[in-house]
């Protein structure tokens, strides 16, 4: 007689190897203002940018700067651009609208759309080494707002959205 070990996974935490393409930094095609961004990291970046500015010893209007990011290949090279610009004001109240549209975006795609939807159930965690605690989750602590996103657009393309307070008595 032999015996089978099936072990259920509960939750993804970081996005390495099968679960890349939950990385903002993953290939994705996101269209807006007439440019495609060749991520969500980059769409992201842009959207930081709301006033003429110089950068690298050049003046960047929005319009330059945001087709400037939608041609810049790489997302590591976008984010390190992103870390030396004046970011807008309101970015604080801001970020989050523009990450949860960008995420719906990234998952028009169909093959991404199935990749997510394939995570089924699972707890999506951000996990990183490199201290962000608002995206996601460093040394145990954080507040993982980009895997919240993951799994609010998921149940929402999956048509099981959680609905909580009275909302449920009245749909």
């Amino acid at each position: 007689m032999f015996s089978i070990n099936i072990i259920f996974m509960s939750s993804i935490e970081g996005f390495k190897g099968e679960w890349s393409f939950l990385s903002n930094f993953y290939p994705c095609e996101i269209q807006c203002d007439g440019l495609i961004y060749k991520s969500v990291e980059a769409f992201y970046v842009a959207m930081k940018f709301n006033n003429d500015q110089i950068f690298n010893g050049k003046h960047y209007s929005v319009g330059d700067f945001r087709e400037m990011i939608s041609l810049t290949p790489s997302p590591g090279l976008v984010k390190k651009i992103g870390q030396k610009i004046i970011i807008r004001s309101d970015w604080d109240v801001r970020k989050l609208g523009f990450m949860n549209w960008a995420i719906r975006e990234k998952f028009k795609d169909i093959n991404l759309l199935e990749l997510l939807l394939s995570t089924g159930d699972m707890d999506i965690i951000e996990t990183n080494n490199w201290g962000d605690t608002f995206w996601g989750v460093c040394n145990g602590r954080g507040k993982n707002h980009l895997g919240k996103i993951l799994m609010k657009v998921r149940d929402e393309l999956r048509g099981v959205e959680k609905k909580t307070g009275l909302e449920e008595f009245f749909n």
